[in-house]
């Protein structure tokens, strides 16, 4: 891959950037650094699909047009010691998020679980971000988030999209070795990954989409033209679809149904001439966040000194030829994250945030070295 699809842009610029754009769509400022810190986050762990290449087309335009209201208070609509349902009053989901995992944070403190749900939300951006605050509590910290009635996957032997991306994020502390840090969609890949594709002009590989026959799709124009299907994680049946399918199903249940938000498989899909136009909508988003205060369980040490000894364990596994180490969910981001205090950001990506910065007068990041991405 040619080195001019990237720029380095010093992570510190790039959030006062993204919080001034915040600023000037009428967030209040500690809200709009809360959102930077979100989007930033994604970009600087490496889910540049999650980050500020979503700037314009989730975020600004839904607050230009008020579908997402950014003078929205949050209300905690039913709470017990350990549980609470926060209505965002369709808030943007980033500062949502963020305010949902410390309401669960602080629950766990006092009594070692906090279950929290959201609803009335907008899309919260990478699902890792809200668990590293729990990490950073020496906590263990669940998130997910549905797409509310916004439709992009279909059901395992179904011809109609009824299922989100439905990401699920994990984060579990360690102590001498990186800590164990998922986040993945519930589909094959995230629809982030064939834009980027797309705009590139690359092909993709098979088994991410499929056409209505069955059939693998390597042109991620297909999807966009709605001839090319986005798979549930394990793709078909005899490869694992059904895991990926449950798992989908399982986001949209403790983020949809536990929360009242809406959900992928709604009735109205079904009705005639109403799919295309529910499946758009990403109306009353939900989100599910719970953290695990270790310390309830048994002492933070201890469980950090296993964690340590089963993660290094990993790390010491030996490899096939073609591996050159064993690694595990957030290892390589979290060495990615240590190396510099630049982030990389796609050429194309940067060129729109320099749009905006002259579009809403905002000094635009200055740019350092291009960069080698495989």
């Amino acid at each position: 891959m040619s080195t001019n699809h990237f720029v380095n842009i010093q992570k510190n610029d790039l959030r006062r950037f993204i919080k001034e754009v915040f600023i000037s769509q009428g967030l209040l400022e500690k809200h709009s650094q809360t959102a930077a810190d979100v989007l930033c986050y994604a970009d600087e762990h490496g889910f540049t699909t999650h980050g500020v290449t979503n700037l314009r087309n989730v975020y600004l335009e839904r607050l230009m047009d008020r579908r997402i209201n950014p003078k929205a208070e949050f209300s905690i609509a039913a709470e017990s010691p350990g549980t609470a349902v926060i209505d965002a009053h369709h808030g943007l989901g980033l500062v949502a998020g963020d305010y949902a995992i410390n309401v669960a944070i602080q629950k766990a403190k006092k009594v070692g679980v906090g279950c929290v749900v959201v609803r009335q939300s907008s899309h919260f951006g990478s699902a890792g971000y809200y668990t590293n605050l729990a990490l950073k509590n020496g906590m263990i910290g669940i998130a997910m988030t549905n797409l509310g009635s916004q439709t992009i996957a279909r059901p395992l032997g179904g011809s109609v999209n009824m299922i989100g991306t439905n990401p699920i994020a994990m984060s579990a502390p360690a102590k001498k070795v990186p800590p164990f840090v998922l986040d993945m969609s519930t589909t094959v890949v995230a629809t982030g990954k064939i834009r980027d594709a797309q705009r590139r002009g690359e092909s993709i590989p098979e088994g991410w989409l499929i056409d209505d026959y069955g059939q693998p799709q390597t042109d991620p124009n297909t999807y966009f033209e709605g001839t090319g299907h986005l798979q549930m994680l394990g793709g078909a049946l005899a490869t694992g679809g059904a895991k990926g399918y449950g798992l989908g199903l399982l986001v949209d249940i403790l983020c949809g149904v536990l929360s009242g938000a809406n959900v992928g498989p709604d009735p109205k899909i079904l009705k005639a001439g109403q799919s295309d136009e529910q499946s758009k909508k990403d109306q009353n988003i939900g989100h599910f966040f719970l953290a695990l205060n270790v310390e309830a369980f048994r002492p933070l040490l201890e469980f950090q000194d296993q964690m340590d000894s089963m993660l290094e364990t990993l790390l010491n596994c030996p490899t096939t030829s073609d591996s050159n180490q064993v690694v595990y969910p957030g290892y390589l981001e979290s060495m990615r994250k240590n190396q510099s205090e630049l982030v990389a950001i796609d050429r194309s990506v940067f060129e729109d945030l320099s749009r905006l910065g002259n579009q809403f007068d905002i000094t635009i990041p200055e740019t350092e070295k291009v960069v080698t991405h495989s």
